[in-house]
């Protein structure tokens, strides 16, 4: 319990040492880079053959901003701004592809 409580308390002292924009920043990318690999995932499975290449591109492009960033360091960003954000954007990804997968097949 202990063990805990200090761990918490480490990531509050992270998330008040960190700028706004910093925070904001991680969160922003890496909800996207969620969103944009579940999509994929939909995609493929529907065997929308312009939806997949299109979503390679996008997902490709932006796979670059995420490889060439600095590496989280620090707890907040290896167990808050990493996985919450990313798995919220999968989420978000999987739910709103048939949304998108309607407008392109519409086109």
């Amino acid at each position: 319990m202990k063990k805990q409580r200090a761990q918490v308390q480490k990531i509050i002292k992270e998330y008040k040492d960190a700028s706004p924009q910093e925070v904001w920043e991680g969160v922003r990318d890496n909800f996207i880079f969620g969103f944009l690999a579940a999509i994929l995932v939909v995609f493929i499975a529907t065997k929308t053959d312009i939806a997949v290449l299109i979503g390679y591109i996008v997902y490709y492009f932006f796979l670059g901003r995420i490889v060439n960033r600095p590496k989280y360091v620090t707890d907040l960003g290896k167990m808050i701004v990493f996985p919450i954000p990313s798995a919220l954007g999968a989420f978000t990804g999987y739910k709103l592809s048939y949304v998108l997968l309607e407008l392109i097949k519409s086109i």
